[in-house]
């Protein structure tokens, strides 16, 4: 039917197939209604009114003029808009201004900062000269969003509401609102977000303007989120935001052993003499190559990769001493075998003895101290 707005007459009167405009909005009454919703031949002075016909939503607060013809309400939305960028204009003379990259090229120079961080290229203090500080300075994380509401009103509240997440956070977060606009999710919305690698965040009685346009942010992989209630769409926001933070990388000890003993034996595979060292777990499992969630390998149910580091005297004396932060998350020591008795194993538990031999590592003494890990990968907190 067309955008539905509520008004009181308060002169003159409006009739079905009125001209009607609303600052720069304008359209044709195709229906005009009482407050009840009664069809209504003519609205008169000081009478509630529903009109239906403008191409799109006006701002609340706005007075509705009827013009006398299509044409005569095209020149006074023609007017207004130039008299808005004037205005505009006059804003920013004098002032400095500060442009921000958004679509095409936005994506491009993310695109260019995660090659940078993978490849350790490009960046303003590569080589030397640089002061070594900047591994503790925070980069400002920017979050692009597409924000569609039924309002200008609500458009409004939505916008800080968002904002307010990246001001709230302990992260450097920008959250950035590329596009705003009442009215359906068009295909147009959809390419914005696409080149700017936002998400769609849809409130109020607003959906989809057409089966192709939800077909092309399918394709697309843009998001797009509805809600009707402000707390889920920020809960659901604070959610979908953690994909664009940075992934960190913590460790999780599955268990602990002490050697008891050292044995060399010629691997039949290199008919080279290895460490295989006798073991007693003291804290938790130790796992052969992968952990095991029913066995409390992690809280969060999925099998994780594992490694081995041993300690002497104190100190970490395998290759991976360095934090799980700096490593890459596949970084570590694994088990060539673990065997319990004259068994492979693939797990030993607390308590029990075992022998473990470890790939390439062949310092082990008696009173070392042998511990399973696994690496997990976490996303920052909002």
């Amino acid at each position: 039917l067309g955008v539905v707005a509520d008004c009181v007459i308060r002169w003159g009167s409006v009739s079905k197939g009125d001209f009607v405009v609303s600052g720069t909005n304008g359209g044709r009454v195709k229906f005009l209604n009482d407050v009840g919703n009664k069809p209504l031949a003519k609205a008169r002075p000081s009478q509630p009114a529903r009109i239906v016909g403008f191409k799109s939503l006006p701002k609340a607060g706005d007075p509705i003029v009827c013009a006398n013809s299509e044409e005569d309400a095209k020149e006074l939305i023609r007017i207004r808009e130039s008299e808005m960028i004037n205005e505009e204009r006059a804003e920013f003379d004098g002032s400095d201004v500060e442009l921000q990259v958004t679509g095409t090229a936005a994506k491009q120079g993310m695109m260019m900062q995660k090659e940078q961080k993978k490849y350790g290229f490009g960046g303003e203090d590569d080589g030397e000269g640089g002061d070594g500080g900047d591994e503790n300075k925070k980069e400002t994380i920017y979050i692009p969003v597409v924000i569609k509401a039924d309002s200008h009103g609500t458009l409004e509240a939505v916008r800080d509401a968002l904002v307010s997440i990246g001001t709230e956070s302990e992260l450097d977060i920008v959250i950035d609102p590329v596009e705003m606009s009442t009215g359906v999710v068009t295909s147009s919305d959809v390419v914005m977000a696409r080149e700017s690698d936002a998400g769609i965040f849809v409130f109020g009685n607003v959906g989809v303007a057409d089966k192709e346009t939800k077909n092309a942010a399918a394709e697309d992989n843009v998001s797009i989120r509805s809600h009707d209630i402000i707390y889920r769409l920020l809960e659901d926001a604070k959610e979908y935001f953690g994909r664009y933070l940075p992934v960190e990388y913590a460790d999780r000890v599955h268990g602990k052993a002490t050697i008891q003993a050292v044995f060399d034996v010629t691997d039949s595979k290199t008919k080279k003499s290895v460490n295989i060292a006798g073991l007693r777990v003291t804290d938790g499992h130790l796992f052969k190559e992968k952990s095991d969630p029913g066995l409390g390998g992690n809280a969060g149910g999925k099998a994780l990769p594992c490694y081995y580091r041993v300690i002497r005297g104190g100190r970490v004396i395998t290759d991976d001493a360095e934090p799980a932060t700096k490593r890459k998350k596949n970084a570590g020591i694994v088990a060539s075998s673990l065997r319990r008795v004259k068994e492979d194993a693939d797990s030993v538990r607390n308590g029990e003895e075992c022998g473990l031999g470890l790939d390439g590592f062949h310092d082990l003494k008696e009173g070392d101290v042998v511990e399973c890990y696994s690496v997990e990968e976490r996303r920052a907190a909002i």
